[in-house]
């Protein structure tokens, strides 16, 4: 980086150097150039030099070199002196005017002269510069590196919006086409529906009769009437459980080990009848079956659950009894010593 910065201050040095002699001198050299571009002497090219820029004015350019002047002594004074250099009209005799619009292009008319616009005046301004910027710089590399360079200053262009194409007129519609010259049939009148004939009453369909209970088949019953009057039938006692179906924790259990266990149900469906009192508190039972279990506790006296009673045919007690852990083959057991 430091290499790249003093190569850097190098070369500004060297076109200091160079530029020095340039721009040395009482008059501007810009001056001049602008001076020699307004009489048409001045040469842009690097092959050509300029009257007055590269050569003193009483020489004249020939390629790159300045002729040697073509008068000596009296011979170089200009052709006239004094009054006789004077204009050939004086006065009003050398005004000119001129009218609006009648200016050569990018020329306007200011006080009765034709002068040039300001985008004129601004386009030679630009001419101009890239010109003097053409060759100031291409003198400079050609001293310092032999390349000739050359900068294009762009002028701006107006950017004018494409006129709006005229929208094509819509074509009419067509006409209709011509109706058909036969005329047409008028339709026939539908033929009046039939009315539909009336559906027959649905014959109400005749309640399914209850299928008999097998009668070697394990029931719990819930009418304690029913039990007592199937009891006598069969000269069996009756198994009365008193229980809490959805919230009383002893009496799932006791219905997970033991009633619902095959050894238990297939003694009792031989042995007794099995009756249910049950007093859940989620599930609505029957207004006549809730007021038969109510009366049945406290006939009884039961205060908890689950209470097991073993009762006979007319409802007597034979032994209150429970819960009893070992399974149902051990709570059969239990009630085999009861009613055996």
């Amino acid at each position: 980086m430091q290499k790249l910065h003093f190569a850097v201050l190098m070369l500004f040095c060297a076109l200091l150097v160079v530029a020095g002699p340039v721009f040395a001198g009482n008059g501007s050299y810009l001056d001049t150039i602008y001076q020699a571009s307004d009489d048409g002497t001045a040469n842009f090219d690097d092959s050509q030099c300029t009257p007055g820029v590269d050569c003193p004015e009483d020489q004249q350019c020939v390629g790159e070199d300045c002729a040697a002047p073509t008068c000596e002594g009296d011979e170089c004074k200009p052709a006239c002196e004094g009054d006789d250099c004077k204009p050939t009209c004086e006065g009003d005799e050398c005004k000119t005017t001129c009218e609006s619009g009648k200016c050569p292009a990018g020329q306007e008319c200011v006080d009765g002269k034709c002068v040039p616009t300001a985008e004129a005046k601004l386009k030679s301004m630009l001419e101009r510069i890239e010109n003097v910027l053409n060759r100031l710089i291409t003198r400079l590399m050609n001293k310092l590196l032999g390349i000739n360079v050359k900068i294009k200053v762009v002028e701006a262009k107006k950017v004018v919006p494409p006129e709006p194409k005229p929208e094509e007129p819509e074509q009419p519609a067509k006409p209709p086409a011509d109706p058909p010259n036969q005329p047409t049939e008028p339709e026939k009148p539908a033929e009046p529906e039939k009315p539909a004939e009336p559906e027959k009453p649905a014959e109400p369909e005749k309640p399914a009769e209850p299928e008999p209970p097998a009668a070697n088949e394990y029931r719990e019953l819930t009418n304690f009437e029913e039990a007592k009057k199937l009891a006598k039938e069969k000269d069996q006692p009756i198994m009365m459980v008193f229980s809490g179906s959805d919230w009383c924790g002893w009496c799932k259990k006791f219905q997970a080990e033991i009633t619902s266990q095959p050894a238990f149900q297939n003694y009792a469906k031989d042995n007794m009848q099995t009756f249910i009192a049950d007093f859940p508190r989620t599930t609505q039972q029957p207004a006549e079956l809730e007021r038969q279990n109510q009366a049945l506790m406290q006939q009884y006296g039961v205060t908890g659950f689950p209470t097991v009673l073993i009762v006979d045919a007319d409802g007597k007690v034979i032994k209150k009894t429970g819960y009893i852990e070992g399974g149902a083959e051990n709570y059969v057991n239990h009630l085999k010593s009861i009613i055996e």
